[in-house]
């Protein structure tokens, strides 16, 4: 066999459709019943696939039990003609009931009686509901049907088309939403009692749109004509953008009533699922919300009060580059930052998070007067997502990073803290990185580092460990040719900040042979890049490690890096992003870090060096490539924003400020395309409603007018996900395989793994 068609066929094994199942019980899904106990899901592999054993586990002695019988399950499912393979994709316990989907279909059985019941194909939903009623939107207004007696009650009356109830701005996916069909649940956030609501109205009326061009026939007919969509998109310049105004319902008595703030500047929508911006307090008489200026310069802390709307600020704070609150690396993302703010259920005490002392703590305020009663946390460490403030106790139970007992300051710890400051605690104790499933008295810790696998734990509130519960089995992915990648730590461009990367060792290279190098890079700096876990899978179905797995078995050898200028760092390192969107997260840092990086590794060849990147990426791989043409071959650039004048709004004003042309025009990749001297391979989705694909063909009319080569793949059909475009994945191996290498692809080769509709992604 041709010895580069072996090498890509063993690159296929790397995809994550085939890595994505190699790794058993590495992430193990909690369900907590009550403060004592919970279930999981133990996984093991059968002739049929994965089998999942639910394990009931008592937190008090760590010993696990069946949920249920299985086996009654599974002979249940066998009589009414289904597979008795159990892998549910929901499922929930109530006492003697079992309800599951299977197959996008909802079935319950009850143990006791052996009642089975179907419902056929789960819908999704389009409203929300508490116990006693549910709200959806219909014509832009609110409605809501009581449960008891169904009677459905309009709210309000007022809304209009862009300027809409519960709705979501429109420039990240509302193109694909719209096509797909996709409902969207309302923004609101029920009280406890499920009798009240927060909610807003959008105004998108002045905003201004952007434009999408169908130009491929649609599933089971012909369309010739292309078809032109529109959606909202707010550039810098632009002096209307999104507003979401505020207002509190009663779905007792339908008063509506406004609360009295400011509008809230949106991307996306407010109180979704994994926005923390607003929440109720225990006893429902007022709620908490923080608002971020435009600009992101200023934050405030309110308490509204539920009755009529009245908004007290208890804490502003204002910074003259960005506030970064509750990111920290958590999201790739400009609309769901997860605030890390609250106040106590008493009322007496607030708490804030800041990066005022460079790492991010935690401060105290005094209610009544408003006054800061001093940093809660240790200036050593950074305080990052609150994950539970216990009243009784009075600790708050928080991540924090910069632990002296971590190798790489960004991983996450759980720690504890009591609101005078002290009892600082750090509960996880592991070299690694931990995610944290929280009980009331107890936690689910699962750890892992990108050369560690996951080990999953249950420990008390004081982190005394109670026993492990599972330890992940890697075997099936090390068969596939999984290299487990190396950590490093090279000097930034500024010769002492110490920055961190991994590197992915290539399969076929021989003693002391050279090989050529592929640097993979983000140029965002709202979120790290470089993995910290244990990765073996992606929740968008790209490549793991940006296909750096795959690409090592062709031959090449890998490196991620994050430069100076992203978060989790503090402040100080961070602000090097501040007006420098340009600098691409510390673009440099991989270019000066190459000397240090050959002299541990020899075998890297820095005269054959490649780059890639999607989306912040693809910004960067076109800025190497024209900033640094005498260090970088070969790029491939796929959906980037290569004129930052023409992103949205929500997320460039974060880290440029607000409009000045002088600064943002220092964002304009094509203004360097006259630097242009190697390979470079532009891709973009035409149906890309996120990053326009304007921002590609201004590159390539740049281009085209400084008389420069270069390759253009335009992918119809697809959105922003590229990397999970299978063609792409192929093309973007051959076009390193032939400039890097400078080697013939295999002819005829193509993907065994059906191609993945790019569309549903």
């Amino acid at each position: 066999m041709n010895e580069m068609l072996q090498r890509y066929q063993n690159a296929e094994k790397l995809l994550v459709q085939n890595t994505k199942n190699a790794v058993l019980n590495g992430r193990l899904k909690i369900t907590w019943i009550d403060q004592n106990s919970f279930y999981y899901g133990h996984e093991a592999r059968s002739e049929a696939g994965i089998e999942i054993t639910y394990l009931l586990v008592d937190c008090r002695s760590g010993k696990k039990k069946p949920l249920f019988d299985h086996q009654e399950l599974k002979d249940r499912l066998k009589n009414e003609g289904l597979s008795d393979h159990l892998c549910f994709e929901q499922m929930e316990i109530k006492g003697t009931q079992i309800t599951f989907i299977l197959d996008q279909k909802q079935y319950s059985y009850d143990f006791a009686d052996q009642t089975w019941n179907s419902w056929g194909y789960v819908q999704q939903e389009e409203s929300l509901s508490s116990d006693f009623y549910r709200v959806f939107v219909k014509d832009y207004n609110l409605y809501a049907e009581c449960l008891k007696d169904h009677h459905i009650r309009q709210l309000t009356f007022d809304g209009e088309p862009e300027n809409s109830y519960a709705s979501y701005a429109e420039y990240s996916e509302a193109v694909k939403r719209r096509r797909n069909q996709e409902p969207c649940l309302p923004g609101i956030l029920f009280s406890h009692d499920g009798k009240k609501i927060l909610t807003y109205r959008l105004d998108q009326r002045k905003v201004r749109s952007l434009f999408v061009l169908q130009s491929f026939d649609e599933e089971g007919r012909e369309s010739i004509r292309p078809q032109l969509y529109t959606y909202k998109c707010p550039f810098p310049e632009d002096q209307d953008v999104p507003l979401a105004y505020l207002y509190l319902i009663d779905l007792v008595s339908g008063k509506i009533t406004p609360v009295q703030c400011d509008p809230f500047y949106t991307g996306y929508g407010l109180f979704t699922e994994h926005s923390k911006i607003a929440y109720w307090m225990d006893d429902d008489r007022d709620l908490v919300a923080t608002w971020l200026s435009r600009g992101s310069k200023t934050a405030r802390l309110f308490l509204i009060n539920a009755q009529n709307g009245h908004c007290r600020c208890l804490v502003e704070e204002s910074t003259s580059t960005f506030l970064n609150l509750g990111t920290h690396g958590e999201l790739d993302g400009f609309g769901e930052y997860a605030f890390s703010n609250f106040v106590t259920q008493d009322r007496k005490w607030a708490v804030w998070q800041s990066e005022r002392d460079d790492l991010a703590r935690y401060f105290l305020y005094d209610v009544e007067t408003g006054r800061c009663q001093g940093a809660i946390t240790p200036d050593t460490i950074l305080a990052s997502s609150m994950i539970r403030w216990d009243e009784q106790q009075h600790l708050l139970y928080f991540i924090g990073t910069h632990l002296s007992h971590t190798s790489d300051p960004v991983y996450e710890c759980l720690c504890s803290v009591s609101l005078n400051g002290q009892n600082f605690r750090c509960l996880t104790e592991e070299d690694a990185f931990h995610e944290i499933s929280m009980g009331e008295r107890y936690f689910v810790d699962t750890y892992s580092r990108v050369d560690l696998p996951p080990t999953t734990l249950l420990r008390d509130h004081k982190g005394k460990l109670i026993t492990i519960l599972e330890k992940a089995d890697i075997s099936a992915l090390l068969a596939l040719g999984y290299q487990i990648p190396e950590r490093f730590t090279v000097k930034a461009s500024d010769g002492k900040t110490d920055l961190y990367g991994i590197l992915i060792r290539p399969v076929f290279a021989q003693n002391e042979e050279k090989v050529p190098v592929i640097d993979h890079l983000y140029g965002g700096m709202q979120c790290y890049f470089v993995p910290k876990q244990f990765t073996w899978d992606h929740p968008q179905n790209r490549e793991i490690f940006g296909g750096l797995q795959s690409l090592a078995q062709l031959g090449f050898a890998g490196i991620m890096l994050d430069g100076l200028g992203t978060p989790g760092r503090g402040k100080k390192l961070h602000d090097l992003s501040y007006q420098n969107i340009h600098g691409c997260a510390g673009l440099k840092d991989h270019v000066y870090a190459a000397k240090e990086l050959q002299e541990k590794y020899p075998f890297l060849d820095f005269e054959r060096i490649g780059l890639w990147g999607n989306s912040g990426g693809g910004c960067a791989t076109s800025r190497g490539m024209l900033e640094y043409p005498d260090f970088y071959q070969v790029g491939v650039s796929s959906a980037g924003n290569h004129d930052q004048r023409m992103y949205n709004n929500g997320w460039t004003e974060r880290y440029y400020g607000l409009y000045d042309r002088e600064i943002y025009l220092l964002g304009d990749n094509t203004a360097l395309a006259q630097n242009l001297k190697g390979k470079l391979l532009i891709v973009h989705g035409a149906m890309d409603d996120n990053v326009a694909f304007s921002q590609s063909l201004r590159l390539v009319d740049a281009l085209i007018r400084a008389d420069k080569d270069f390759d253009l793949l335009i992918l119809p059909r697809a959105d922003h996900n590229i990397p999970a475009d299978l063609y792409f994945v192929r093309r973007k191996m051959d076009y390193f395989v032939q400039h890097l290498l400078k080697k013939d692809p295999p002819k005829d080769f193509h993907f065994t793994l059906k191609e993945i509709n790019n569309e549903k992604n």
